[in-house]
């Protein structure tokens, strides 16, 4: 009798252990899967997250002011004044269809909600720059419209498309994939630094590896993820700065 009840505590202590092994294996992989793609901004220990923060913005507005040919310091003082980076590049989109002044932009985007209201107040079709790229690049497919993004985001990934010569079709896959705008723009602009497939490069974030990693095994110095890369692509409608 005690042998069996024995063999029973035995049998349950190993299958709570192999449920407690399974979770922990599970729970593993989740974090993994979640951590491919988080941007990972601390390149080295010299490097704070708010400093590669800080770098990443310098970034985007260093390459929106090659294309639409706006001296960087406007849209420095623009982000000093609490707009982030994809925000200036909407206005900037949006000043060059309109052919508004930029403030005038930025007074509208200030009062209203969202950046589709301001799109409709100057009589501009919602996420306009989006729908133009869908035709151009996206085959004939109005990617630009779809609602994955705010509005600022749909348009700055148009900015992309057209500032690095890549079709929508082929960066919309990345961010159904989940990956952020920020791994987008850090591999695309790579990528056109050093000759690389943006696609490799977003395999190797997609595995769990995080910058300061793939930098290491590609032997790329750590200031190359943040240098702009200079396009011949200018925007054709310029904006309107007074």
């Amino acid at each position: 009798m005690n042998k069996t009840i024995n063999g029973q505590n035995i049998n349950s202590t190993y299958k709570v252990k192999i449920i407690n092994c399974f979770l922990l294996v599970g729970l593993i992989l989740i974090l993994l899967a979640g951590s491919a793609y988080c941007v990972v901004l601390s390149i080295s220990p010299t490097i704070s997250l708010e400093e590669g923060e800080l770098r990443l913005d310098r970034l985007k507005m260093a390459v929106a002011g090659e294309f639409f040919g706006v001296d960087t310091k406007l849209m420095l003082d623009y982000h000093q004044r609490g707009f982030r980076p994809e925000d200036i590049v909407s206005a900037l989109f949006f000043s060059g269809d309109s052919q508004r002044p930029l403030s005038s932009i930025f007074v509208l985007r200030e009062r209203e909600e969202d950046w589709s209201r301001v799109a409709g107040i100057l009589g501009l079709p919602p996420n306009a720059h989006g729908m133009q790229m869908a035709l151009t690049h996206g085959k004939g497919k109005k990617v630009g419209l779809k609602r994955k993004l705010a509005s600022e985001g749909n348009i700055f990934l148009g900015f992309i498309s057209d500032y690095y010569r890549i079709e929508m079709d082929r960066l919309w896959f990345y961010i159904e994939k989940e990956f952020t705008l920020n791994d987008i723009l850090l591999a695309v602009n790579l990528g056109a630094h050093q000759r690389v497939s943006f696609e490799l490069l977003l395999r190797d974030r997609e595995r769990g590896l995080d910058w300061s990693m793939i930098l290491r095994q590609r032997n790329i110095p750590e200031e190359k993820l943040f240098l702009p890369h200079n396009s011949e692509k200018k925007y054709k409608s310029k904006p309107v700065i007074k």
